[in-house]
């Protein structure tokens, strides 16, 4: 159905860190819970939960008729059902030092014992994470340090995954090009850096609204296909049935300003949504670092704002990105974010205010301010971002020098507080706002966590860790969560620009495929005519 210019290196959903693999373990594993299409979390392999009044313990009922994909590793039974004793393996095996997984951070401090496990690990010795115990085959209890109302949403990631202990002792390091799960699709072929086969698992346990068994295709296969020139070309052609990119050369031509598609292209179907992921330029707030203490930007918040009201966001979107953003004019949360609050105002557009606040901050039409220096990686795409945005701050005034650098020495710079205005984005790692907004509490400062503008308040603070408890209804945790949004955008740590935009360009035989924020690729109830979705 679709190629993997990324490739893919590993099937085991501990090791599933990038977008090719978040995809294809998607199509293979289950969780306890999974997200619905409007990114709200849904019964998965657990068929109800509650959390007592201490939001501490949480308390998963599973369903008692999902199967493990048939593989050899069960010998002559060769499959069995799951019980709360895989979900315990699963997620000590994400914690176990000898897995190396990239999910451990989503688990170590938020389960009761779950460090401590960790370090026995690391250490060679054996035991159990103390929080979790299994009270029967289809119960489990899991108890987390403190209160945490987004374990739900960590959980529908791909750390999530239930796995059967029999296919790790049986494929050991080879787990991942061996597969065994409870997905949609089945494991089928894998020739490296050429094509992946998935097939239909005869035996799962969604059914859709008529009683037919998920999925309706019988067949996946996955290309990979590294140039991303060659890929589109060979969509056209009909050789993918979907991409979910357009290389830069081909944009202009295949897309309007407005992001739709352009005849001859327009035979073709699109979908669009923002991304849960915001880009942004950040703003050292700290004046303690050498960087904070000689930037006019640390100790003024009028010049932050008048940052912030000089960009033409709309311009940047609409003739740079040729429709494949939408401005920042409401915050931090992405629209398509749960808990996104429209009546929340950003910044716009708005020249003559940014120069009265340049006047507030002392710098009347920019004189005596300094030039400042705005970081960022060396990517064509933000380059000419940065270069419009330098322009367009030069018009009220505001002279900025512009430096690329490798990305790493990049982002190794941002988390030591060395930068005082840098360009990144943050990708949302689950669909919670808590994930986003915990950039902006004092427990997660760097180096030690995603605060990378190290701004510091109690009150942020204070929201945070209400919105925090379980037993809030979302509707209270949202208005928390709002309320932190107003501070922020009132402080200005960030220059904020765009939200991303996701697509998928595919061809119009295929039906059923849908898009969200978090770009996921589900393929339970994606059928074409002959049930098949074929790559070449």
């Amino acid at each position: 159905m679709y190629n993997e210019p990324d490739g893919i290196l590993s099937l085991d959903p501990a090791q599933a860190s990038y977008r090719s693999a978040l995809w294809t373990t998607s199509h293979l594993f289950n969780g306890l819970v999974e997200l619905d299409s409007a990114l709200h979390i849904a019964p998965c392999i657990a068929r109800s939960w509650s959390v007592d009044e201490s939001g501490k313990r949480w308390t998963f009922r599973l369903r008692t008729d999902v199967q493990f994909h048939p593989d050899a590793c069960f010998g002559s039974r060769r499959t069995r059902l799951v019980t709360a004793h895989d979900v315990k393996y699963s997620l000590e095996r994400i914690l176990d030092a000898r897995t190396k997984s990239t999910g451990l951070w989503a688990f170590r401090t938020t389960i009761v014992g779950a460090d401590a496990f960790h370090q026995a690990t690391r250490a060679g010795t054996s035991g159990s994470v103390e929080g979790i115990t299994v009270v029967n085959d289809s119960v489990i209890s899991i108890q987390l340090t403190q209160p945490f109302a987004p374990f739900l949403a960590v959980l529908t990631m791909p750390y999530g995954s239930i796995i059967p202990r029999e296919a790790i002792e049986a494929y050991g390091a080879e787990y991942g090009r061996h597969p065994v799960g409870t997905g949609p699709f089945m494991f089928g072929t894998w020739n490296q850096d050429r094509e992946l086969t998935l097939s239909r698992n005869p035996q799962y346990f969604k059914f859709d609204a008529s009683g037919r068994r998920l999925p309706y295709l019988d067949k996946v296969r996955i290309s990979f296909l590294r140039d991303p020139k060659s890929e589109f070309l060979e969509f056209t052609k009909g050789a993918f049935d979907m991409i979910s990119s357009v290389d830069e050369s081909f944009t202009p031509s295949v897309f309007d300003p407005q992001g739709r598609l352009r005849p001859p292209y327009n035979r073709f179907r699109v979908l669009r949504t923002a991304a849960n992921t915001i880009e942004y330029y950040g703003i050292l707030m700290d004046t303690t670092l050498p960087a904070g203490r000689t930037s006019p930007l640390a100790t003024s918040k009028a010049l932050r704002q008048a940052l912030n009201h000089a960009i033409d966001r709309h311009r940047i979107v609409t003739y740079l990105l040729s429709g494949r953003g939408i401005p920042a004019y409401h915050g931090v949360l992405p629209p398509t974010m749960p808990g996104f609050n429209d009546s929340i105002r950003g910044y716009r557009y708005d020249p003559e205010r940014a120069r009265r606040l340049l006047a507030e901050a002392g710098y009347p039409n920019g004189r005596g301010l300094p030039k400042l220096l705005l970081q960022l990686g060396n990517s064509q795409r933000t380059a000419s971002i940065a270069e419009a945005v330098q322009a367009q701050l030069k018009e009220v005034g505001i002279d900025v020098e512009l430096r690329q650098v490798d990305f790493p020495q990049h982002l190794s710079m941002v988390r030591a507080g060395e930068l005082a205005l840098w360009r990144t984005s943050w990708i949302g790692d689950y669909p919670d706002p808590e994930n986003f907004m915990a950039l902006f509490i004092s427990s997660t400062i760097a180096p030690k966590g995603p605060n990378t503008t190290r701004i510091n308040r109690r009150d942020l603070d204070s929201l945070y860790d209400a919105a925090l408890s379980p037993t809030l209804d979302e509707a209270a945790r949202r208005n928390l969560y709002s309320r932190m949004e107003r501070i922020v955008i009132e402080e200005a740590p960030w220059v904020f620009l765009y939200y991303h935009v996701v697509l998928r360009v595919f061809q119009p035989h295929v039906k059923g495929l849908t898009l969200d924020g978090s770009d996921r690729l589900i393929l339970e109830r994606v059928s074409k005519s002959n049930r098949e979705i074929v790559s070449q």
